[in-house]
């Protein structure tokens, strides 16, 4: 879910993980953005959270917000996010949520995921994938 579809405008963006999409629990979450996404990502606008999932009637919400340790790279190509509890494998829908303004360019945007597993072996999985359109 994105808020605003314009350029330069103020947006909040909701990167759901649903229950079916994620296999394992989740001990460290990567987001990566194309170079060409020109946003001005700051580790404090970025929250992890448990959502309520919205529709036709109803917005998507947090309903908890679970602490975490948000890195940004120093060419705000990706994000890393540390939560303090473990992600279950749950019924649960989890979100990234980011208030940032959009780039200053207009197209289209595929932000992907890769999640980190907890256990003696720590494996990374692919969770999903998102596509942000500005215009």
């Amino acid at each position: 879910y994105q808020s605003s579809k314009e350029r330069r405008d103020r947006s909040t963006y909701y990167l759901v993980m649903k229950a079916k999409d994620r296999k394992s629990a989740i001990l460290k979450l990567k987001i990566s953005f194309p170079k060409y996404f020109k946003a001005n990502l700051k580790p404090n606008k970025f929250t992890l959270c448990k959502i309520e999932m919205g529709g036709m009637l109803a917005k998507t919400r947090c309903k908890e917000k679970i602490p975490t340790v948000f890195e940004v790279a120093k060419d705000n190509s990706y994000i890393e996010a540390f939560p303090n509890e473990i992600i279950p494998s749950d019924d649960q829908s989890y979100a990234v949520v980011m208030k940032i303004f959009n780039p200053d360019q207009a197209g289209m945007f595929q932000i992907n995921a890769i999640a980190q597993t907890p256990g003696d072996l720590p494996i990374s999985t692919y969770v999903g994938s998102w596509t942000i359109d500005i215009h």
